[in-house]
């Protein structure tokens, strides 16, 4: 029954994805080819519209440059010094030099012309009929470097020519005319341009004469009147189509060349210009069959693409009843199944997470019961340590009193006054162990005030250089620039240090390395203090801090659990880590903030 069931169920989903697939395939597939067209010819048209815009920007470029030429001689002290040879050398220099202007000529206020470049050709042949009408009126009017209409030279030459009234003073001395045969220059290379088989590219003025053509028999033959034309002249830049006198639909693309007015018109015949289109009709019906046989084979491979994750998510959930918390199960797919699977994944995850917490919360309560414990203990020893102290310390002061006084009436070559020096040393040092004891069980309040831990280890280290060295211990110190200062008591902590590192030399007898390292975690600064000694066995590893528990052979078991005290009362901890033969490491923590606690 279940795998009927389940067999169904795939059945099914194949079933209705199919049909959904082909159902897509076919609405896309319309209006696939309904808007194939209209792509293709948007395409078309913006292809053909930015080759227009590239040659007017080129041709606007070239006559710019041409016309700040003319610009700049008119302004020129020679040319405006009026003096005809002067006059005579900047034109010639300028017709020379400038390879897009052909002749330059300067005419008086009446059309005279009185001067002109010396280079050749004659530059009379790019006179007009009225040297007046063309050159002089326009500038005389504008006061203003511009140019002229496309204009017939004397020798039935295409020119157009840039004018600029010679000032000075505000007064105008003449006009300077620099001509340029249309003919002899290829204005972006239009004439050479062809789009497709048989469209090309042509230059109209303002008036809709044509003025740069492929066809030289049509040079300033008049479009004016033509619908095209006028919308060319009318709008800046734009695609249209049209029917030529011949009734051949043609697209044209046209953009303005600003410096004169002009327009540059890009033309194909449609049939040329869609023919792409066509050609991808066919192609898109063929990958329309093609899409159907593909969303076929989708959809099988879809129904079972779904069922898989059901499978899947259904024995973890089995696993997981089964207490395997770290079970996952592999997202798939995107959609609501795989928000299913994530969610069965979150769960699992917060799951274990949860347990997690609650396992490290229970081994955090059996730290600090650990810690209460060795709190309580440190107080009860320190309580007795104190009475001790107190008790002992009076008939110490006795027995060293009597021992000095006696060693004083004693001769040097006494035979008992070996004796009474060992009464005495040992009496010192009992009693710098009950002092101690005092300084344990009666530990001073810390005096705080801002310090730098970083100077603290470099002076501990300091006063450590020359045992270590003698020890064969290399001394290493790593600290963290720009560490931030911390508020404690400076003795103290240094207290806490030099005992770190003195147990470190003292466990590497034959030598080896000493490593302080300084470092911000959080919101506290740690002191880590490793060697490379034996190390400290696991049953040791618990009572280090046990006051007078000590592995060496005079020591007396305080120096560790006084440390411990201190780094308490700086609301710190002081925690080790070692193994068997791999050395030891002490870390000090403190808080950057005095009162808070580890």
């Amino acid at each position: 029954m279940p795998l009927r069931l389940r067999f169904g169920l795939r059945l099914k989903l194949t079933a209705a994805l199919v049909a959904v697939a082909a159902l897509a395939v076919v609405f896309a597939g319309i209006a696939t080819l309904r808007h194939a067209n209209e792509a293709l010819k948007t395409q078309k048209q913006q292809d053909e519209l930015a080759i227009a815009r590239n040659l007017a920007a080129q041709i606007d470029e070239v006559m710019a440059k041409a016309r700040q030429t003319v610009d700049a001689l008119a302004l020129h002290p020679d040319v405006v010094s009026m003096d005809p040879a002067r006059q005579r050398h900047a034109l010639t220099l300028v017709t020379g030099v400038t390879e897009l202007i052909d002749g330059v000529l300067i005419s008086d206020a009446k059309g005279r012309v009185v001067i002109m470049d010396q280079t050749e050709p004659d530059t009379s042949r790019l006179l007009p009929d009225s040297v007046y009408e063309q050159f002089v009126a326009p500038a005389l009017r504008s006061r203003v470097t511009a140019f002229s209409e496309v204009y017939r030279t004397r020798t039935n030459e295409v020119a157009v020519a840039i004018n600029a009234p010679i000032l000075r003073e505000d007064r105008i001395l003449g006009v300077l005319s620099a001509g340029i045969l249309l003919e002899s220059h290829s204005m972006g290379g239009i004439e050479e341009i062809r789009i497709g088989k048989s469209g090309f590219a042509y230059i109209i003025d303002e008036k809709g004469n044509i003025i740069v053509h492929p066809q030289k028999e049509r040079l300033l033959m008049s479009a004016a009147g033509r619908a095209p034309v006028e919308e060319f002249i009318a709008r800046r830049e734009g695609v249209i189509e049209f029917v030529n006198n011949e009734g051949v639909s043609i697209l044209a693309a046209f953009a303005p060349v600003k410096e004169a007015a002009w327009r540059v018109v890009v033309r194909q015949p449609t049939e040329e210009s869609y023919s792409h289109a066509a050609s991808l009709r066919y192609f898109l019906l063929l990958a329309f069959v093609g899409s159907l046989l593909f969303a076929a084979a989708v959809g099988v491979v879809l129904a079972w693409q779904i069922s898989r994750p059901i499978d899947a998510l259904a024995r973890g959930v089995r696993e997981v009843a089964g207490g395997r918390l770290d079970t996952r199960i592999p997202v798939t797919t995107r959609d609501e199944v795989g928000d299913l699977a994530e969610t069965f994944n979150e769960m699992t995850a917060r799951l274990l997470k949860n347990r997690n917490d609650i396992e490290k919360a229970h081994r955090q309560v059996l730290e600090s019961e650990k810690q209460l414990a060795r709190s309580e203990r440190m107080a009860a020893v320190g309580q007795l340590a104190a009475g001790l102290a107190h008790d002992i310390n009076n008939p110490l002061n006795v027995v060293s009193g009597f021992a000095d006084f006696v060693l004083d009436k004693t001769a040097s070559d006494d035979p008992r006054r070996q004796a009474l020096e060992d009464i005495s040393r040992e009496t010192v040092r009992c009693q710098r162990l009950v002092s101690q004891l005092l300084d344990f069980a009666k530990p001073k309040e810390p005096v705080r005030e801002p310090a730098d831990l970083n100077e603290l280890v470099s002076d501990t280290a300091a006063l450590l250089r020359a045992q270590a060295k003698a020890q064969g211990v290399v001394l290493e110190l790593r600290l963290e620039e720009s560490l931030s200062r911390v508020t404690l008591d400076r003795d103290q902590i240094k207290q806490v240090l030099l005992n770190l590192c003195l147990n470190a030399c003292q466990a590497m007898p034959q030598g080896g390395t000493l490593s302080v390292e300084t470092a911000k975690r959080g919101e506290r600064i740690e002191v880590v203090v490793s060697d490379s000694g034996g190390g400290i066995t696991a049953e040791d590893l618990g009572r280090v801090f046990t006051p007078f528990f000590t592995t060496k052979d005079h020591g007396t078991g305080l120096g560790l659990a006084t440390s411990y005290a201190i780094a308490e009362r700086h609301g710190g901890a002081l925690r080790v880590q070692s193994r068997p033969g791999a050395g030891a490491s002490f870390t000090l923590s403190l808080p950057l903030e005095p009162g808070t606690h580890a």
